[in-house]
Formats: C-alpha cells, structure tokens, sequence
C-alpha cells in the first residue's frame, strides 16, 4: 500500500486531492501540509513512496515546490515526484528530479487517480513486495466513468488491438486506452511475459503452446478460457526455457 506526500497551499485544493487520493484501494496513508519545510521533515520521517508537489507555493514561502523536491530526493531515496502545476515552463528544471509526470490544474482526477495507481504498483513491484503476495498488487483499469482493480493473478493474458487494451479474465474482459503494453511491461511481476507485440500473457496461466504449420507465431491455449494469444517465434526461442516445459 503506498504512502502520500502531499504538498498544496491552498487550503480546499489540498483538502479535495486528499480526499480523493484515500479513495484509491492502493493508497493507505496521505500526510498533507501546505509548507515546504514541514513536507521536508514529512518526507524524511515517513519516507512517502510518492510525493505530490504544488510547484507554485505561496509568496511568502521560502522554497518552492521543485526546491523542495530538490530535498526531499536527498533525504527520501525512493520517492517518486508527480508535480501539480498550472504551466509547462517548469518541466526543464524539473529534470534534476526526473519527476513521473505532471497534473495540470484544474486536474484532472481521473489522470490523477491513474498516475497514482501506477506509481504505487511500480513502487511494490521493485520492493518485491507483490511477487508472491496475492490480492495485494492491482492493475488499474478505465472505461469511460469506471474503475476496475484487477488483482494481477486473475490476468490470463493482456491484448493490444488498436488503441485498445484489453485484459483477459477468467469471467470477463476490461477495455481501456491511455496506456501501453510496454508500461504495463513495467508494473507486472515475473509470473507475466512480452510474447508479441500484441500480447502479455500469465505464465502461470498456460495450458498448451502449439506450433502452427509454417506460420510466424505460437498459439498460446491457457488453464481458464478458450481464448486464444499469440506468440512470435523469436520471443518463443528467447522465453521456451522460462514459460513451461514443452
């Protein structure tokens, strides 16, 4: 479950965001403050995996909310910056932190909640926290007005069609767009593999691997639907070894 830093001077913005961010299944603590020091001392007591900073704090504040993150990377290690911003002018200075992202204001809760939700899997997964943990590590999905937590054991396979993300379940199948197999590549464990440029499949979900004639790909049969995934022959030399014993 992730930790919050929460820096926003203004007094409703900062009372709205946090009371969305605890809305969110992942999140379990957010310490909000509206001065840059006290999120200093924040970050190096609770050591937050995330910290969301209002860039442009108020005039009689000594240090704005880059310079503040300056500090806290030195102080937090593993902090993730997400900075919330009205402009884009900040984002060449911003690189001395290499922030995630940026949420413009008026924000966008929807972006916002998945920005979150992504950096909270991705702090989990290279803690090694969620490997062998089940119900704990979720994908995050949007369609239209909802949002689906998916716990990553009950993925069988991963589909890119278009624009299209569909993950496959066993009882059914989430659609949503906004995001890649390749950042998806990032926040799933070892039990998944890249086995096409279309597919990510659930090693611990297949059934059967069939060669097809003299085709350029593998199907893929798994444990828990009749659905189909494909894979391509070089990824089948490189990934034969680690997936099943053929």
């Amino acid at each position: 479950m992730g930790k919050i830093l929460l820096l926003e001077d203004e007094h409703y913005t900062r009372r709205f965001i946090k009371k969305i961010l605890l809305e969110n299944p992942l999140v379990s603590e957010v310490f909000d403050t509206e001065k840059g020091n006290e999120a200093i001392r924040f970050a190096k007591k609770y050591q937050p995996d995330i910290a969301l900073l209002d860039i442009e704090l108020d005039e009689n504040e000594k240090l704005s909310g880059l310079e503040v993150a300056k500090v806290i990377k030195h102080v937090s290690l593993e902090t993730e910056f997400v900075f919330i911003t009205g402009y884009s002018k900040y984002a060449l200075e911003s690189f001395s932190v290499h922030p995630y992202d940026y949420i413009l204001k008026p924000i966008n809760i929807g972006h916002m909640m998945e920005v979150i939700s992504f950096l909270v899997n991705k702090v989990e997964q290279s803690n090694g926290i969620n490997k062998n943990t089940k119900n704990t590590n979720k994908i995050v999905v949007k369609n239209k007005n909802e949002r689906f937590f998916i716990p990553t054991e009950e993925i069988i396979f991963i589909e890119a069609q278009n624009k299209n993300i569909s993950f496959h379940c066993a009882d059914a199948i989430y659609t949503t767009q906004g995001i890649t197999l390749a950042e998806l590549e990032k926040q799933l464990g070892d039990n998944f593999a890249r086995v096409h440029k279309s597919f990510i499949v659930n090693k611990n979900k297949i059934r059967k691997i069939k060669e097809v004639g003299n085709r350029s790909y593998y199907e893929i049969r798994f444990l828990e639907t009749n659905k189909l995934a494909f894979m391509s022959r070089n990824k089948f030399e490189t990934l034969k070894d680690n997936l099943i014993s053929i």
